[in-house]
């Protein structure tokens, strides 16, 4: 007895220096209440005030403070943190540190899963101030103004401490006894529910499922609640939490039993109207949502919550049809006139959610007003707003493009300047030179690469990747349309690497043919303005109806009006005397169609992918004809995927390392005579089939691909440095044999969709035009023009360029209907769509790829470029990415048909094909008119004084002819099936 009584001493004196040291005044015993003690500390409140004032930088370190001033014990923080962790989340969410907010997010819910069944202890009799009655609030609209308020107590009684046994002094950890503390638990209960709330939004669907938002349901559920106000908000703040796990079903019936109690809002009920603003927008009740947020925002104004009323009307303006958008205009001013005294946060969000919706609305000047009140408020020096400037940015980018405006060729425009603005927040966000992610899509992309690769099972790793690969959800772009954008253009070749492998390893050959075109497609789309979501509305509306399929065809009939009008302008353009056109006539042809253009890309929703034309079923395999068959190639990391389709079914195989090819295609193109730097380049003996042979080997495993198929065509869709490699020279079985060049007729696309999907029909217009410089002769121009004006005389009524009746380049379509260009071209992979294929437009702002790209884009059919040079003569090969992009440019501005050369090789021998390509080319088609010419060339004699590829080395050859492949298996051919 006597040895316990020590020890029950010794751990009491344990205990009091315990909570000296932690600055905790020891309770009086059963019934007293904290001296001294306030929870949470009044410098959170103080901290709450400047975050509403929009100062975001002083609120963080005003928060920072409150949260060093808080309760601590042996198990860390106690509830007084949970609501100053939430409203730190809530700065960082807004500054852009989603990182941080996250770490915060979890701190607040890791605190209420630690003090597991907390709200039992509370004293709910006292949680309403009987007898009060709360007068109306000043300053708000009439709305606000009628919402009725419970007068909920900021100090509620809550019983702490257990008593203190031998039982509990043996278990360790804190030891208090039982006492009354005065808490603010409705504050501590909203920070929760705000923490959750923004779990949600942070994390998106990778929130469904965690295993904390379940640890924080159980933790709050089975609290009880013994009186109507604690059943109400104890099923607020449940409800959240089941947002936060994505449960949205019992999201929307515990938001209609417990938002309200009795007609009266409490101290949750404005977190809870938003999050069932937000579940509904999530579905197709979009009537709902507005009425939800618009009683949000009465909600929060009356109960001085002004934080969540800028979100609540941006949703409410990105949820609005046009007509109910004019109301919501008027309901953001007059809440941002209102806020602008009590919260410069909530009046900057309602002013640029008042410009969004009059956007709607087509309410333009009441737009740039309110944009221009948000810029007065947000220039302030005391107002520091990130996430809500770079809203404003948006629906600046959107307002400047329906006033006329579009993204820039040459310089920047108002268009550029406002989405640069946006996207620098969105991701390149810097805080004092640090950078920080700020966008939930670019954290939930981050999180998802890092599980690429583990060991999750394929289909729910599969299902999850498909929607990181996909469009943003229609929920995305009403709730925030700068994260839809981020979503839309962020880089997603992890993801769509990753779904290419999981088909790979099934070895479902059409699968990985699918997957590969929507990774060779995306690769094009991501150089692209908004990932090409400009060139979609392009295509959209420039498309012949015969190649739309039916829900395309439907989504241009029944889209906003300005598509109507776009359809009607790009229609009047075949109509268009080209004539009668000069550069000023085009430039301002093109500032009405592109405005219309960038205003319909920068609508919210999501817009038929057809740029370039993507393979969205295996059904469109169909097209390809029984006598054809389609190769595709697509690398992911070091693994190079290769399909084999015909007669409607697809083979696969992997070659797993990759590492060899760089070196074999070299072997192969320097064996030919390619980027030779030394020496001559024609040589007496073939060494260059053996290497062709093996690298055919190691393509194609099985030689009886190409051997034992009934096939006359090949079409090919390369992929990285596989673009220089002249699959023509390819022996089909062993070095002796037959070239698969020889065999088939050989031609490429740049993805498997464009190879199937022509982007046009061929044209009437059968005139061709040439464009040619000293390219034929360097060093004689005398014979350049002669050998350029025989190539002229072979084509009947073909017409030499430039000339002073032809339009600019953009609408030469309109007098010309094949183009050859005899030109050396390069393309700067920094700068792609800055080259210019007519050389005498060089410089020229409307003769680059960019402008061939932009409506109203009336351009040949088919265009041979003679002397584009490739990386392929590098001394290292590149990425094929120039070819590539030429290609996808080309296609995606109109052009059906397209001539490319490897490596430029000019001369007599480039002069022999083209005069016949010209000759057959308006009557026979590109595939067929080069095919003969080639053959031509390939017959011809020719003078190895005559060709200026040759080297010093080559001149005292006594004779040489076309059969060499460095005269011939540079030139590619990419044209769709016929």
């Amino acid at each position: 007895m006597f040895v316990r009584l020590i020890t029950l001493c010794v751990a009491l004196q344990w205990f009091a220096s315990f909570q000296c040291t932690a600055q905790v005044p020891l309770p009086g015993g059963l019934g007293a209440t904290t001296p001294g003690g306030q929870y949470p500390v009044p410098e959170y409140y103080i901290a709450l005030e400047v975050y509403r004032s929009g100062d975001l930088e002083n609120a963080l370190s005003a928060l920072e403070n409150a949260l060093g001033r808080s309760r601590k014990d042996i198990n860390g923080r106690w509830l007084d943190a949970i609501p100053i962790h939430a409203m730190l989340a809530e700065c960082y969410w807004q500054i852009g540190n989603l990182p941080l907010a996250h770490a915060n997010v979890d701190a607040a819910m890791q605190i209420a899963v630690r003090n597991r069944g907390w709200l039992a202890r509370v004293d709910w009799t006292s949680a309403v101030r009987e007898g009060v009655v709360l007068s109306p609030p000043i300053g708000l609209w009439p709305d606000a103004t009628s919402v009725r308020r419970i007068p909920i107590s900021d100090s509620i009684k809550y019983v702490s401490g257990n008593p203190v046994t031998e039982q509990s002094i043996a278990q360790g950890g804190v030891v208090e006894p039982p006492n009354l503390r005065g808490m603010d638990v409705a504050e501590i209960l909203r920070g929760l529910a705000v923490a959750s709330y923004r779990r949600r939004i942070i994390m998106g669907p990778l929130s469904k499922g965690d295993p904390l938002v379940g640890e924080v349901v159980a933790a709050t559920g089975n609290a009880g609640a013994p009186t109507p106000i604690a059943s109400s908000m104890i099923g607020c703040l449940n409800a959240t939490a089941r947002f936060a796990n994505q449960d949205d079903r019992r999201v929307l019936t515990d938001a209609s039993a417990y938002t309200l109690l009795g007609g009266g809002s409490h101290t949750l009920s404005p977190i809870m109207l938003l999050t069932q603003a937000t579940t509904l927008a999530e579905t197709d009740r979009a009537e709902g949502c507005l009425a939800a947020s618009i009683a949000t925002v009465n909600v929060a104004a009356a109960l001085e919550q002004h934080e969540l009323i800028g979100d609540a009307m941006q949703l409410a303006a990105g949820v609005a049809s046009e007509k109910e958008a004019g109301i919501i205009r008027l309901a953001a001013e007059s809440a941002a006139n209102a806020m602008v005294r009590k919260s410069r946060l909530a009046a900057v969000h309602c002013f640029v959610a008042a410009a969004d919706a009059a956007v709607t609305a087509r309410q333009y000047d009441a737009a740039k007003q309110s944009l221009s009140n948000a810029k007065l408020l947000s220039d302030r020096r005391d107002v520091w707003t990130p996430r809500v400037d770079a809203y404003g940015a948006y629906v600046a980018a959107r307002l400047a493009a329906i006033s006329g405006d579009s993204f820039g060729v040459s310089k920047p425009t108002m268009v550029d300047n406002a989405y640069t603005s946006m996207t620098n927040f969105a991701q390149y966000n810097k805080i004092r030179n640090r950078p920080f992610v700020s966008m939930p899509s670019v954290y939930q992309f981050a999180l998802v690469s890092k599980t690429i690769g583990t060991r999750a099972g394929a289909s729910t790793s599969d299902a999850v990747l498909e929607y990181y690969s996909g469009d943003p959800p229609y929920w995305l772009w009403r709730r925030d349309p700068v994260d839809a954008f981020t979503f839309l253009t962020l880089d997603r070749s992890g993801p769509l690497n990753a779904r290419l492998a999981f088909s790979a390893a099934s070895s479902d050959g059409d699968d990985v043919l699918l997957r590969s075109d929507a990774l060779l497609a995306e690769r094009f789309a991501q150089t692209l303005p908004i990932s090409g979501r400009v060139a979609n509305v392009r295509a959209l509306a420039g498309r012949d109806s015969k190649l739309l399929n039916d829900a395309e065809r439907q989504f241009r009939d029944q889209g906003p009006p300005e598509f109507k009008k776009l359809r009607e302008l790009v229609l009047g353009n075949a109509k268009l005397n080209g004539n009668e056109l000069n550069f000023q006539a085009v430039e301002k042809l093109s500032a009405e169609q592109e405005s219309l253009a960038t205003s319909i890309a920068f609508t919210r929703g999501s817009l038929p992918r057809l740029v370039p034309p993507r393979l969205n079923t295996k059904a469109s395999l169909d097209k390809l004809p029984k006598t054809t068959a389609l190769v595709s190639f697509a690398f992911s990391g070091n693994v190079l995927h290769t399909t084999y389709t015909v007669a409607g079914k697809t083979r696969t195989w992997p070659m797993p390392n990759t590492s060899r090819l760089p070196s074999m295609i070299t072997s192969v193109l320097r064996g030919i005579g390619v980027g030779k730097a030394r020496g001559s380049k024609i040589s007496d003996k073939d060494a260059w089939k053996k290497d062709a042979a093996t690298l055919m080997r190691q393509l194609f495993p099985e030689a009886t691909l190409f051997t034992t198929a009934k096939i006359d065509q090949v079409l090919i869709c390369p992929d990285g440095l596989l673009w220089y490699l002249p699959f023509e020279l390819l022996p089909i079985d062993g070095e002796s044999s037959e070239l698969l060049g020889d065999k088939f007729q050989i031609r490429y696309a740049a993805t498997p969709g464009i190879a199937i999907h022509a982007t046009d029909f061929p044209r009437e217009n059968k005139t061709v035009g040439i464009a040619a410089s000293r390219f034929f002769s360097p060093r004689d121009l005398e014979l350049n023009t002669s050998i350029t004006q025989s190539i002229v005389d072979a084509a009947d009524g073909s017409v030499l360029l430039p000339n002073v009746k032809m339009p600019p380049s953009t609408t030469l379509g309109l007098s010309i209907g094949e183009l050859i260009v005899a030109s050396p071209m390069t393309m700067d992979v920094a700068n792609p769509y800055g080259m210019s294929v007519l050389p005498y437009e060089e410089g020229k702002p409307g003769a680059s790829l960019a402008a061939w790209m932009r409506l109203p884009s009336l351009l040949p059919s088919t265009v041979a470029l003679a002397g584009f040079r490739s990386q392929a003569e590098a001394a290292r090969l590149g990425d094929g990415r120039e070819i590539f992009l030429t290609l996808c440019a080309l296609n995606t501005a109109g052009v059906r048909d397209v001539l490319l050369s490897r490596w430029a090789v000019g001369g007599e021998s480039t002069a022999i094909a083209l005069r016949e390509f010209a000759q057959e080319l308006p009557f026979s088609g590109m595939p067929t008119a080069w095919n003969r010419a080639r053959m031509v060339l390939r017959r011809s004699d020719l003078d190895p004084l005559s060709e200026p590829l040759l080297s010093h080395d080559d001149k005292d050859i006594d004779s040489i002819t076309g059969e060499e492949p460095l005269f011939w298996a540079g030139y590619l051919l990419s044209s769709p099936i016929e």
